[in-house]
């Protein structure tokens, strides 16, 4: 997301109704013809473009007139998740999610967290008036550390821990094992641990690295739809939480703002779940090959193992970055460069789409790297 700084109102600025604010946080987003957004990560694939497609077709003009009906929906999420109805929570996407767990718990004074991070935090971060406590990688291997959230933690009184698994940028994967320790011990400081899921199902056996912790009292765990079912613009995700947490939450939020159009392209994709499953493998494929293949012929990037629908590379340089982002945007592709973040000194992170997709980048960069020389 691009932060912009919005100019003050005067005529507004002494109303008793207002608070100084910075204005970082409103979307600009644009969409050129025929620009591939490699940048956020959606799932950019013909097949699960061709489901929506199928439902939007079929979509029964009753789902617009009416207000949704969840029920459905629900039942059939508990059984891909393993859990019980009355322990989800649909939102309008993860980040309503995460606004609404820092509502619900207005004693958590603090987000502890690995920086950098998504940057969505920040922002739900001083809408509750949150300090975040950010916990940077280990300087000798660039890797985050499960244990090295701990000792922040207890520096402090109660709050969120937030841990992404798979890390949203780099891709990292935590071990089941270490999660469920962490997991423990936060909820012995009285604290709650909040896992994003949102590039779960790109990871290998990934629903077994947060099932032991799903469900527990003092666990949370959130999971966007735009990744792995390709709902980005459906706006759609969940909160799997503890019965009692869950209840609190429809305390606080009891209507849900998710539409019934969203609704029903989630259950379509639930019904069609074998198709994503083998997208998702496809998608593990590509990445390994695509990492392998800009290796190749781009000596000096180096990529780091991940979990996600994307690769992050680290380069020689931030102007190398610079300079191929630069040369993709102009050939129509958008990717996240991530110089300068905590940490990732020069890298660049871009989504795995489909194979035409990845053919068309690998050979931009073996073109970009004969112009730049390197």
């Amino acid at each position: 997301m691009t932060l912009h700084t919005l100019p003050r109102d005067p005529d507004t600025q002494d109303s008793p109704f207002l608070r100084p604010a910075t204005g970082l946080f409103r979307s600009r987003r644009t969409r050129l013809p025929d620009e591939v957004n490699l940048k956020s990560c959606g799932l950019l694939h013909p097949r699960a473009a061709a489901v929506h497609a199928r439902t939007l077709r079929e979509l029964d003009p009753v789902e617009v007139l009416t207000y949704p009906v969840l029920q459905p929906a629900y039942a059939a999420l508990a059984e891909r998740l393993g859990t019980t109805p009355d322990s989800l929570v649909l939102t309008a996407g993860s980040d309503p999610g995460l606004g609404l767990l820092t509502r619900a718990f207005p004693s958590a004074t603090r987000i502890v967290m690995h920086h950098p991070n998504y940057d969505g935090w920040s922002k739900f971060a001083r809408i509750a008036g949150c300090a975040l406590d950010p916990v940077p990688a280990d300087p000798a291997t660039g890797r985050f550390v499960l244990d090295d959230l701990l000792p922040r933690l207890r520096q402090g009184p109660p709050g969120f821990v937030v841990v992404t698994q798979p890390h949203s940028l780099t891709g990292q994967v935590h071990d089941a094992e270490r999660l469920a320790e962490l997991a423990k011990a936060v909820g012995a400081h009285g604290s709650l641990l909040v896992v994003d899921t949102a590039y779960l199902a790109f990871t290998d056996g990934g629903e077994d690295l947060v099932r032991a912790v799903t469900g527990q009292r003092h666990v949370v765990r959130v999971n966007s739809f735009s990744k792995c079912y390709g709902l980005s613009g459906a706006r759609i995700g969940v909160i799997v939480a503890h019965p009692a947490t869950a209840r609190h939450l429809f305390d606080i939020d009891p209507e849900s703002p998710v539409s019934a159009i969203a609704v029903a392209l989630l259950r379509a994709s639930l019904r069609r779940h074998e198709v994503f499953e083998e997208i998702w493998a496809e998608v593990r494929g590509l990445r390994e090959r695509f990492a392998a293949r800009v290796e190749e012929e781009l000596p000096g990037w180096r990529s780091r193992a991940g979990g996600g629908n994307f690769v992050t590379w680290d380069l020689p340089g931030p102007d190398q970055a610079d300079s191929a982002a630069a040369f993709l945007h102009d050939h129509g592709f958008v990717v996240r460069n991530l110089s300068g973040a905590p940490g990732l000194p020069a890298a660049l992170r871009i989504a795995v789409a489909d194979g035409p997709t990845v053919d068309r980048v690998v050979g931009l960069l073996a073109t970009w790297r004969g112009g730049y020389g390197s």
